[in-house]
């Protein structure tokens, strides 16, 4: 008989498989390490298979492990499909989902979407950076407005728009009184980290590597807005940040930089790729005629 799999231990499996560090995926899932080394061991024995190769100075998959994490996150997504599916269809519940990130431009896409579907109810959900890749391929909205980069597996992407990005520093800081940096003005500065995001979003977001290569010092990791403005204010690291939040948060002893050298965020809009309904397709249509860049036809 084949064993039952511990959807538990999947989640512990790419966790580990996407960071390839014990230490780090037991501290974004909040249990200890050995506990974590124990879970993956008993999940191995279940398999009857190694995912990893492990030495005293690093972790790799196997050839196995890399191609159990392509079936770990189709599993893992079609469960919370069937979760949010049942769920709905037992509440009686047909809105259209729509989840967003911190300072989009999405008004008159949402306005020009609804006119078009009167009979729909819209409901829309705030999306964070260290989870708005699972939360749309789950289901949980049927489409969302996001900022790149997004671990794209199970996912279409249609690019919208870009953001000029600015730094946030310490309105004490000698560079807060320019009017525009260059991101070689920045070396020395400790750049805060963005927590449990995933690699590709830190290394966009803190400009790491720096264009001539070198690696950014790491500041502390964030968990929010809030968290960003406290520890640029007490001088514990700068943020790279679109101009758009900036203009939501004015607080004092933070000024906002532009940096104009450095590459501008990307907007898109995501929605699973198995899922693609007629509401999706008819808010893609929209969002690019109201906010796509003028490069090409949807």
């Amino acid at each position: 008989m084949e064993p039952d799999i511990d959807l538990r231990k999947v989640r512990y499996f790419l966790a580990v498989a996407e960071r390839l560090h014990f230490g780090q995926a037991a501290e974004a899932l909040h249990i200890t390490q050995p506990a974590l080394s124990r879970q993956i061991q008993q999940l191995e024995r279940d398999l009857g298979v190694d995912l990893f190769a492990r030495s005293s100075r690093e972790v790799a998959l196997t050839p196995a492990g890399e191609q159990f994490v392509d079936f770990s996150r189709q599993l893992l997504a079609l469960t919370q499909t069937a979760l949010e599916t049942v769920r709905r269809t037992a509440a009686g519940n047909d809105a259209f989902r729509v989840g967003f990130m911190l300072g989009m431009d999405i008004e008159a896409t949402l306005r020009a979407f609804t006119a078009s579907r009167p009979g729909i109810s819209v409901l829309l959900e705030r999306l964070r950076w260290w989870g708005h890749g699972e939360v749309i391929r789950s289901g949980h909205v049927d489409a969302g407005f996001v900022r790149l980069p997004i671990a794209e597996d199970g996912l279409e992407l249609l690019p919208l728009y870009t953001e000029p990005l600015n730094v946030a520093l310490p309105s004490n800081h000698p560079l807060a009184t320019r009017t525009e940096l260059a991101i070689a003005d920045l070396t020395a500065e400790p750049v805060l980290r963005y927590a449990d995001a995933i690699p590709a979003w830190n290394a966009f977001w803190c400009a790491d590597p720096r264009p001539d290569g070198t690696q950014a010092h790491p500041g502390p990791a964030v968990h929010d807005m809030e968290e960003i403005v406290e520890y640029v204010r007490t001088g514990r690291g700068v943020a790279f940040l679109p101009q758009a939040v900036c203009a939501m948060f004015p607080r004092p002893g933070i000024t906002y930089v532009p940096v104009p050298d450095i590459p501008p965020g990307q907007v898109a809009l995501a929605w699973p790729a198995n899922r693609r309904t007629p509401l999706v397709n008819a808010l893609a249509q929209v969002a690019h005629r109201t906010l796509g860049q003028a490069n090409g036809e949807y």
